[in-house]
């Protein structure tokens, strides 16, 4: 198939660069573009929705909530010497000025001299040798590099409590909602109430269907993985920031990323992606291919800064998933987790893929209102498309971050026969034509009742030839 990549790809092209010159050579590359006001470019991100709704109204917008997200925020670089001593202020705006490094956490004076500041992407790292004023402090550079514009900032090793949904992010999301995000990641949840208090702040807003992302990178999420998976609609891995925790915990990737497939839930693995980065180009590869080993169904790319990356970041990443994901070993996957209140419905889905295994089957078409039967199917990680139909505008961008799937939005008058007729235009569309009468097709629809009056669709699997659909 031309054009086709199951996993998918979750960029965060900066705001700044909201050009339809930029965006138009990387849309049909990026399945979600993600936002976070970390970037210091709120007054851009209206603009740059609407670019990217205007190229293609099919994308997905994520918001990302801001934490710990603490940032540089010089609009410039600054070569930084060993052994030099540079001073950091406090900053709300962005700064110009290249004599001094400028972040956006105020309360400088809760570090400590010997504590030590690591600049993210840059890879620098820097020790607090004064404590100047509330808001200043001077650092001693022991890893140097060029500091670039708007990098991340981590405190090592200090024990300052940033809350959660401070109200701040409250604020944002009311913003963005007005933008017209269509899903949040929740950034350092420590506990599922941290969840269940962005869904009832949504819920305030009317914005009780919106999917929530839980963005796992501390090891309050690690202990309490499971309760968190369990309200939340997809994971992402932030496997950069817990290794330590994970090796005292004596926990692998492999085993945290098939504990949530095997409750059907989406997952997302990020990366931090800069040329920049001296180490880039050999993580990238071996990264994607770890994780396509495994079916991942998104990649995070975390920082695309400068505008001459964008387009070869997105582009080198795409074209390793194909590269990978051709030489991705042919593994089946085991039943689902025995669940009472879902047996049937699981029983169909897990039905459907075995049918992809004992027969030639071409593609999958699958109905759907909450996104759970494609989730579920696509974490079996199935060899062949997964043709999806939902009437749900919440569940339509949620799709686009599942391994595999083509997702198309219906109206409520849908029906079954309205499923097989577009369903088979589609494939014809996904496999450019390249298909013939003979080849088999499954449509399966999966709920715990026999039959949904409102779709008038079967509840169960079904096996065509293409002609016959």
């Amino acid at each position: 198939m031309a054009n086709f990549n199951f996993s998918k790809i979750i960029a965060w092209v900066w705001p700044v660069l909201a050009k339809e010159t930029v965006l138009s050579k990387v849309i049909n590359m990026v399945d979600v573009f993600r936002l976070s006001l970390s970037g210091g470019f709120d007054d851009n991100n209206k603009k740059y929705i609407e670019t990217i709704m205007k190229l293609d109204n099919s994308k997905t917008i994520m918001m990302e909530t801001k934490w710990c997200d603490i940032r540089v925020k010089n609009l410039v670089d600054i070569k930084l010497k060993k052994w030099a001593t540079i001073n950091i202020d406090y900053s709300e705006y962005a700064q110009e000025w290249d004599k001094q490094v400028f972040i956006d956490y105020q309360k400088l004076w809760e570090l400590w001299v010997g504590a030590k500041i690591r600049f993210e992407q840059s890879d620098i790292l820097v020790e607090v040798s004064e404590i100047v004023a509330d808001d200043n402090i001077n650092c001693k550079v022991l890893e140097w590099w060029t500091l670039l514009q708007f990098d991340r900032v981590r405190f090592l090793n200090n024990p300052i409590d940033f809350g959660v949904l401070t109200e701040r992010d409250k604020k944002d999301i009311l913003r963005w909602l007005e933008y017209g995000i269509h899903m949040i990641a929740l950034s350092g949840v420590k506990s599922p109430d941290d969840i269940l208090e962005l869904k009832s702040f949504l819920s305030e807003q009317n914005k009780w269907n919106m999917k929530i992302v839980a963005k796992i990178e501390t090891l309050e999420w690690l202990k309490n993985l499971d309760a968190i998976n369990a309200i939340s609609d997809s994971i992402i891995f932030v496997f950069d920031k817990i290794t330590e925790e994970m090796k005292a915990l004596k926990l692998t990737k492999e085993g945290l990323i098939k504990k949530i497939q095997s409750t059907g839930k989406p997952v997302a693995v990020s990366f931090i992606s800069s040329v920049w980065n001296k180490d880039y180009p050999f993580r990238t590869k071996e990264w994607i291919k770890e994780f396509c080993d495994l079916s991942i169904d998104s990649f995070v790319l975390e920082h695309i800064i400068e505008e001459e990356e964008t387009l070869p970041i997105i582009t080198e990443t795409y074209e390793l998933l194909e590269k990978c994901e051709s030489e991705v070993k042919d593994v089946e996957a085991k039943r689902f987790d025995n669940d009472e209140d879902f047996a049937v419905r699981d029983y169909i889905i897990y039905s459907a893929y075995r049918i992809t295994r004992e027969l030639d089957i071409k593609a999958i078409v699958c109905f759907t209102d909450n996104g759970y039967s494609s989730a579920r199917l696509s974490s079996l990680a199935p060899k062949v498309p997964v043709i999806t139909f939902t009437k749900s505008d919440e569940t339509y961008r949620f799709l686009n971050m599942i391994r595999g799937v083509r997702w198309y939005k219906i109206s409520e008058s849908f029906n079954y026969e309205n499923l097989k007729r577009i369903g088979k235009e589609m494939i014809r569309i996904i496999f450019k034509w390249n298909i013939s009468l003979d080849d088999k097709i499954v449509i399966v629809q999966s709920n715990e009742y026999q039959k949904d009056e409102r779709s008038d669709m079967i509840n169960g699997v079904e096996l065509y030839k293409f002609k016959n659909i």
